[in-house]
Parts: structure tokens; sequence; C-alpha cells
């Protein structure tokens, strides 16, 4: 074999190597991080019909809750209290679990509200009970955030809740205790009030009882 197919031969086994090494990096260093800190959650079951999500990080509370709604929403009637008691329930873990949220911005709760208020309603909770929370894009965050264990139903009135000035809907108040792994003195002692407008029911109150 001549010199210059040997050095050919060199350069092609170099670029091999190169080449394998690129793709070890990619699949395992890489893919890995990026997969790790994606700031979007995957979706691993939905009610199209009604916008509701479960996500691959919810706690499993939130999980249990949610497949108890989707049954509720699955018979050929619907009980309305209990709709809105599920819906207060996911709203109340999901905006106050915040150990799961990637920073400041990613509030929870918001697909309970009407489409109108969200952005109201984000906004208050970025200004207050989110305010210090710390980014967590690359999973590095050290501070010690809130899980909700439980929640229970204190008491619940059916009443007719204002809109507008044109627009009474039925409405259920919620009193609620909320119980977390570790008290670190977010709230505890909640009401939360849903309204039915046609067939959804949405947050439209959320007050801490002191």
């Amino acid at each position: 074999m001549s010199k210059k197919y040997k050095i050919l031969l060199i350069i092609l086994v170099i670029l091999i190597i190169v080449c394998l090494g690129l793709l070890i990096v990619k699949k395992y260093v890489y893919d890995k991080d990026t997969k790790k800190n994606s700031v979007t959650p995957a979706v691993v079951d939905n009610m199209e019909k009604y916008g509701y999500a479960l996500e691959d990080r919810d706690t499993k509370l939130y999980k249990n809750v949610y497949y108890e709604l989707k049954e509720v929403l699955d018979n050929d009637e619907v009980d309305y209290e209990k709709y809105g008691e599920k819906i207060a329930t996911l709203f109340l873990i999901d905006l106050l679990t915040i150990s799961n949220k990637v920073n400041k911005y990613d509030v929870g709760g918001l697909d309970f509200l009407y489409d109108d208020e969200k952005e109201m309603f984000k906004n208050k909770a970025m200004d207050t009970i989110y305010k210090d929370v710390e980014d967590n894009t690359y999973d590095s965050r050290k501070q010690e955030l809130p899980t909700v264990s439980n929640i229970i139903i204190d008491n619940v009135d059916k009443d007719t809740y204002k809109i507008n000035e044109d627009k009474k809907l039925e409405s259920y108040e919620y009193e609620i205790t909320i119980e977390y792994k570790k008290d670190l003195e977010y709230d505890k002692k909640v009401s939360v009030t849903v309204v039915k407008d046609t067939d959804k029911m949405y947050i439209v109150k959320y007050a801490t009882i002191k």
C-alpha cells in the first residue's frame, strides 16, 4: 500500500472516530440535558372538550384528582357540585405546588379560569406568591418551595354569582383547608368560588380565610 493511501486511510479512521464521538456526546449528554432542562412539560392526558391537561410533572395527588374529575365528566349526567369540587381542588394543588414550577412565570391553576381572566390572575400571582421563585431551567435550584399534600373540603354553599351587570350564574363557594408536605407559611384556609357557564365550570374567586 502506497504512502498516499495510508494517509487517506488514517484520515478516514480519524473522521469515523470523531463522528462516533459526536454521536455519543449527542445521545448521552446533549439529549439528556435538553430533556432534563426543557421548560415545556410533556402532556400525558387531556380532556380536549374542557381544556384540561395532565402533565408528566404533576404530583401524584394532582393525577388522582384529575382522573376523578375525568370520571365525573364521563357520566351521562354530570354532578356539577362534584365537578366544581374537583376543579377547585385541582386549581389549588396546581397553584400552590410551586416546587415543580420552572420559574415565577410558570403559574399553576390557569386552566380553570375564564380565558380573559388568565393573564390578570397570572400577573397577580407573579407579584405575590410566585414573586420570589428562583429559576430552575437547568435543574439547579436549591430553594425550598411548597408541595400540596392534601385538600380538605370543609364546607360548600350553593348560590348565584354576578359576573357583570347583566349576567348571574349558578355558583358554588367551597371553604377549603390546604395541607403541605412541609409548612412554609403559604395559604392554609381559603375559599374558592366556582361558577357554571353552559356545560363548563370556572374558578372566579380565590380568597384567603384569616
